[in-house]
């Protein structure tokens, strides 16, 4: 009887699905991009399963009250990344908590936005990490926004990367056990309000030139302008010289014709019937008398 209790137990915690849980995970890399697309705190959390866990599992995540959720995804290679199923976040408190499906062993994302502090020109802000899970590899970066001054970093990143123009701060990975908190603390001073996505759409990836793709260049269309023109020329030659061929063909017959009648066209009459006559008859066609000539 024990034995059958035990089983229909097994068997119904096997049927229904399982509840979140904490796991170690084997990187968490969180990324702080501060006024990007938006007047507030872009945050990237990046992270994978340890390569002992058991899969598929459910694994919850809390993030700050007034965060708003905006991507879930798992990543697909090549820098791609695919949307990740998991269950909308619940608020609790000073927090809200969501979780994701995990069905492979793979990187995962999710992004949210959390609004900033501002004193002035002065911008503040805080980052926590408050989850259950160990993490053997915890890291942060911070993306410097534009036309920021003065920035200051809790704790003191260990190298700065240059891309593009903009300066991006790293700090060294730390290992976390299950449920310790790991902060970030940040400010800078800002005078202008322009997004780094605004400027990024405006710069231009490389000089217009002659080689850019699209634009026509007028070296080298040249050969195939003048070309073109040459075949034009001796067209029109071509047609002209047949045109005045023609017409000088036809100038003599004209002439001749018109010669011809006013050959005939002379005032020779027959003095019997009054008819016209040719100046080369000596006899009327009409009636036969003998034409009169003069001189």
């Amino acid at each position: 009887m024990r034995k059958l209790i035990l089983f229909l137990v097994l068997g119904a915690l096997t049927s229904f699905p399982a509840s979140a849980q904490a796991a170690a995970l084997a990187f968490v890399t969180v990324q702080l991009w501060p006024e990007y697309d938006q007047p507030s705190m872009l945050v990237i959390t990046d992270f994978q399963v340890a390569a002992d866990a058991s899969l598929p599992v459910r694994l919850s995540f809390r993030i700050p009250a007034e965060a708003d959720l905006i991507a879930v995804a798992s990543d697909a290679g090549g820098g791609q990344f695919m949307n990740a199923p998991y269950e909308a976040p619940v608020t609790e408190g000073e927090y809200q908590t969501f979780t994701i499906f995990i069905e492979k062993k793979q990187p995962y994302r999710f992004e949210y936005y959390q609004p900033l502090s501002f004193n002035g020109e002065e911008r503040l802000f805080v980052y926590l990490w408050d989850n259950a899970h160990a993490v053997a590899s915890f890291k942060y970066g911070f993306l410097e926004p534009l036309d920021a001054t003065k920035v200051e970093l809790e704790p003191k990143h260990v190298s700065v990367i240059n891309s593009q123009g903009m300066n991006y701060y790293e700090n060294s990975p730390v290992a976390l056990e299950a449920g310790e908190q790991f902060s970030v603390a940040l400010k800078y001073q800002k005078t202008t309000d322009t997004l780094v996505s605004e400027a990024q759409s405006a710069q231009i990836a490389e000089p217009v030139n002659e080689d850019t793709p699209g634009r026509v260049s007028l070296a080298n269309s040249l050969p195939y302008i003048i070309g073109g023109l040459g075949v034009i020329m001796i067209a029109g030659g071509l047609a002209y010289y047949v045109h005045w061929g023609r017409a000088s063909k036809s100038k003599p017959r004209r002439r001749q014709a018109r010669e011809q009648g006013e050959g005939d066209s002379t005032g020779v009459y027959c003095p019997q019937c009054g008819s016209r006559a040719k100046l080369s008859d000596r006899f009327c066609r009409t009636c036969g008398g003998r034409l009169r000539r003069e001189g």
